[in-house]
């Protein structure tokens, strides 16, 4: 899908091949039409808990931790890596993260990944993204 970003055009493969070559993140779905804007790229990507855990154990005694802590931590990790992604993204772009879920199954962290032209504001963005959250699992 072709996205607006300021004068241009980004196509959202693109930024899925950027997300996906310069992290650990896995790109689950596609959520640019569930923004119902032209302006917002966006997705849900997944994040396998065992590389949370070798940044972790670089702070933590994971084994002294209870299910909660961790989430908590699991939570916090994955946001600040998917901002982290600012580096990679198109000049003059916002990013915004949330992480949402811990999926047993897959054993990973869900995020919501919403990118956009500096000039939409940080503020709209948020919204998006908090929005995109109701339409997911």
């Amino acid at each position: 899908m072709y996205i607006i970003f300021g004068e241009e055009i980004v196509d959202s493969e693109e930024i899925k091949g950027i997300i996906e070559d310069n992290s650990d993140f896995i790109v689950d779905r596609d959520m640019c039409k569930g923004t119902k804007r032209e302006d917002v790229v966006a997705y849900q990507l997944s994040i396998p808990v065992s590389i949370l855990n070798e940044e972790l154990k670089k702070d933590y005694n994971l084994d002294e931790m209870s299910e909660e802590e961790l989430f908590d931590e699991y939570i916090s990790l994955s946001e600040e890596m998917a901002l982290e992604l600012q580096d990679f993204m198109p000049k003059h772009s916002l990013v915004n993260s949330i992480s949402y879920k811990w999926d047993n199954s897959a054993d990973a962290i869900k995020t919501v990944f919403t990118m956009a032209y500096i000039g939409l504001g940080q503020l709209k963005l948020n919204d998006v993204s908090r929005r995109l959250l109701n339409e997911l699992d």
